[in-house]
């Protein structure tokens, strides 16, 4: 289980980095309704999860809270057994040097015996070598899940883990392996690009999060970057409105996304403009 945290963190670090000077928006229709849109950062830092009070106040005016998926241990038990091999192993997908490099790293960073990294698809290790290790898997979305339970709004996702895990599978295995080999390399330089990252999400510093975003993707395969950057963001930013405009038509609904998906000709805040909804920057 403890893997499997671990990988659906990195799963979702890797689009969390947002290029835009608001990160959480008021949404409302023609006829006065209110949401609201923020963007998230999936990260454990406590300075993330020290909610601004006008978060808290949307919060209590809100009926329903939106997220990518419901972090429950249903999700997160399906999530283990899909990252796993059901026969062979990475050390058959790996070149021997690369195997032996990942095996280390997850042994002394994250805890993982070599049975288990053996077992680990490669997409797997990959997003699970892409993020810190956790201290205490309670994430800035998991936080605002728990949060919003608390005060009695229905939470809800806005995908399956069937449709994250087939944007993964749609890598082919040398775009997997790719994504190993770079996690690998930027493994020293991880906890200060995080620092980087939660730093100007803090303090909206525009320029230094689309110098990230970019970093991310840096020196990947021409494949690797326009999957991300197709599939996992822009075809998941339509589904993501299609399936909450019922929810936004009734009014009251947070929705909470890696803040990457509210940026761009086809992002979140400008997909809902096109809809008719006034947006207004909030923080």
């Amino acid at each position: 289980m403890r893997a499997a945290r671990l990988c659906l963190i990195g799963l979702l670090a890797f689009l969390a980095t947002a290029a835009n000077a608001q990160v959480f928006w008021s949404v409302i229709d023609d006829e006065g309704r209110q949401n609201w849109l923020l963007g998230t950062v999936h990260s454990e830092d406590p300075r993330l999860l020290d909610f601004p009070p006008e978060l808290i106040e949307a919060l209590q005016q809100s009926e329903r809270l939106a997220l990518e998926l419901v972090p429950d241990m249903t999700m997160l038990e399906r999530l283990q057994q899909a990252m796993h091999f059901d026969n062979g192993g990475l050390h058959e997908v790996l070149d021997e040097a690369l195997y032996e490099e990942v095996v280390r790293i997850l042994g002394e960073s994250y805890g993982m015996g070599e049975p288990a990294v053996r077992r680990l698809r490669p997409w797997a290790a990959g997003m699970t070598l892409s993020v810190p290790p956790p201290q205490t898997g309670l994430f800035m979305d998991l936080a605002l899940s728990f949060r919003a339970s608390g005060m009695g709004l229905d939470v809800i996702a806005l995908e399956t883990l069937d449709e994250q895990l087939d944007f993964l599978k749609g890598m082919s295995q040398e775009a997997q392996i790719e994504l190993i080999q770079t996690a690998v390399k930027e493994h020293e330089n991880m906890p200060e690009t995080f620092e980087r990252l939660v730093a100007a999400y803090l303090a909206g510093d525009l320029d230094e999060l689309e110098a990230l975003s970019q970093h991310q993707l840096e020196g990947m395969d021409e494949e690797v970057a326009h999957h991300f950057n197709e599939v996992g963001l822009k075809q998941r930013n339509h589904i993501m409105l299609e399936r909450a405009l019922p929810h936004l038509e009734q009014g009251g609904l947070m929705i909470a996304v890696g803040a990457l998906h509210l940026v761009g000709d086809e992002g979140l805040v400008r997909l809902l403009e096109e809809k008719g909804f006034r947006l207004e920057g909030v923080y």
